[in-house]
C-alpha cells in the first residue's frame, strides 16, 4: 500500500489517522463531562431523515468526537434509494476518446496501487435548516486506485475534453422520450479532463478500512477531494471521455447557482469546489469545584487554500481565537476547540468563522448572499443558540 504523496500531513496511514482520534481533545465525553443542550434544535429533529426519494441521512454534529467520522454515522444523500449491487456482475466501462476502452472489474482494479486518505466530503445542499443542521457532511478515510493511474493505462486521445462519471442509480424523466419510452437519466457528473487527471482522485472500493457499504457506492464511487458529494459518484459503473460538454439532468438542472461578477452581472454555472466554512458543533461542561467549566467545539473544511485560524463570537461580542486541535489532513476538515470561562445562565449565541491563508473569511448569511444566489453551496456563518441553566 502506498501512502498519499505530495501534501503535508497526507503520508500517515489509516492506523495513525484513526490512532490520532483516540487522543482527540474533542474525544468522547469523560464521564464527568455532558453536553449542554441546544436552544436551535427543533424536537422533531432526526438524523435519519428519509429512506429514498432521496435518501436523506444527516450526521448529528453534536457526535463529533473524532476526525474519521464512522461509516454508520457517515452522512447519507442520493437521488434515488441505496442499491443493492452483486460486486461479482458489476463492471466499470471506459469508453469513448480513448485508444484502449477498458471492461474492469473490481479484481482488476485491486490490481492497481492502493492508495488512501481522509477526505471530508459536504453535500451541496447543506444548511443550517432545522431539517438538516448543517449535518449533511462527514470525514472517512478513502482507499482506491488513482483515477489517473486508470484513465492512463486507457489511453486519453488529445480531443478528449471531459470525463462523464455515470453511476448505476437511475431515475425516469417523463418530460423526454427516447424510443417511444420515457428517458432514463443516470445520476453523473461531468469533469474538464485537467480536473479529472488530478492526483487527489480515488476510484474508492474502501472505506474508513473496510468495503463500501451500499449507502456509500459499493462496490466503486468516485472520491473527488475539496468538490461538493454531487461530484462524487456511488455505484461508479462508466466512465465516457468526450469532446463536448455534458449537460446531464442533475448538472444542467438542479445543481446550479447563479454567480455574482464585478459590474453588477450575474452567471449560472454548474456547483463545483467547497467552500470556506466552519461550523459549531456542541458545548460541553464539566464540574470544577462548585462552578462549571464550559467548551465550545467545532470542525471547519473546504475553501481555496489552507485553513489558518478559527473565530468564535459570542452574543454580538469580539471574535476570539479558538484552538486548532486536529487537522486530519489537508483534503479533510479541522477539528477545533475553545474554553468559555465567563459563561453565565441564560440563553447565548454562538457563532464560528473560518479565515485560511489567503485572508479569505467565511461570510455571514447577509454578506454570501451578495454573492450567490442559491439554495445549495450554503458556506455562510451559522449562529447557534444555547441555553446555560
Amino acid at each position: 500500500m502506498k501512502a498519499w504523496p505530495g501534501k503535508e500531513g497526507a503520508r500517515s496511514t489509516r492506523r495513525a489517522f484513526l490512532g490520532a482520534g483516540l487522543a482527540f481533545p474533542l474525544a468522547a465525553l469523560a464521564a464527568d463531562e455532558e453536553l449542554v443542550p441546544f436552544a436551535d434544535y427543533d424536537p422533531e429533529y432526526r438524523a435519519d431523515a428519509q429512506d429514498d426519494h432521496p435518501r436523506v441521512k444527516s450526521f448529528d454534529l453534536r457526535r463529533l468526537d473524532s476526525p474519521i467520522t464512522p461509516a454508520s454515522d457517515f452522512f447519507t444523500f442520493h437521488q434515488t434509494s441505496t442499491l443493492q449491487l452483486d460486486a461479482e456482475a458489476w463492471r466499470l466501462r471506459i469508453g469513448g476518446l480513448v485508444k484502449r476502452p477498458a471492461e474492469l472489474a473490481l479484481s482488476d482494479l485491486l490490481k492497481h496501487d492502493r492508495l488512501q486518505m481522509p477526505v471530508t466530503i459536504e453535500c451541496s445542499g447543506n444548511t443550517g435548516d432545522p431539517r438538516i443542521m448543517n449535518g449533511l457532511v462527514s470525514t472517512a478515510v478513502w482507499s482506491g486506485a488513482s483515477l489517473a493511474a486508470v484513465l492512463n493505462e486507457c489511453g486519453l486521445l488529445p480531443e478528449a475534453r471531459e470525463a462523464v462519471f455515470l453511476g448505476a442509480d437511475v431515475e425516469p424523466d417523463p418530460k423526454f422520450e427516447a424510443g417511444g419510452a420515457p428517458y432514463v437519466s443516470p445520476h453523473g457528473w461531468s469533469l474538464f479532463i485537467q480536473d479529472a487527471m488530478a492526483p487527489g482522485n480515488l476510484l474508492a472500493w474502501e472505506m474508513n478500512g473496510r468495503p463500501l457499504a451500499p449507502e456509500h457506492g459499493f462496490p466503486l464511487r468516485l472520491v473527488m477531494p475539496g468538490w461538493y458529494g454531487m461530484s462524487q459518484i456511488k455505484w461508479l459503473t462508466r466512465i465516457e471521455l468526450i469532446d463536448w460538454h455534458y449537460e446531464g439532468r442533475h448538472m444542467a438542472r438542479n445543481y446550479q447557482s447563479l454567480r455574482a461578477l464585478d459590474g453588477g452581472l450575474w452567471l449560472d454555472s454548474s456547483i463545483s469546489r467547497n467552500r470556506l466554512k466552519s461550523v459549531v458543533a456542541r458545548v460541553t461542561r464539566r464540574r470544577a469545584g462548585p462552578n462549571f467549566e464550559y467548551k465550545i467545539a467545532g470542525a471547519a473544511w473546504g475553501g481555496s487554500a489552507r485553513i489558518d485560524r478559527i473565530e468564535v463570537r459570542i452574543d454580538g461580542g469580539e471574535w476570539r481565537g479558538a484552538r486548532i486541535d486536529e487537522r486530519a489532513g489537508d483534503e479533510a476538515w479541522v477539528l477545533w476547540s475553545m474554553r468559555w470561562p465567563e459563561a453565565a445562565a441564560g440563553e447565548h449565541v454562538i457563532v464560528s468563522r473560518a479565515v485560511n491563508a489567503r485572508g479569505e473569511i467565511q461570510p455571514t448569511r447577509e454578506e454570501m448572499a451578495k454573492l450567490r444566489v442559491s439554495n445549495r453551496e450554503d458556506n455562510s456563518q451559522w449562529p447557534r443558540r444555547v441555553r446555560i441553566e
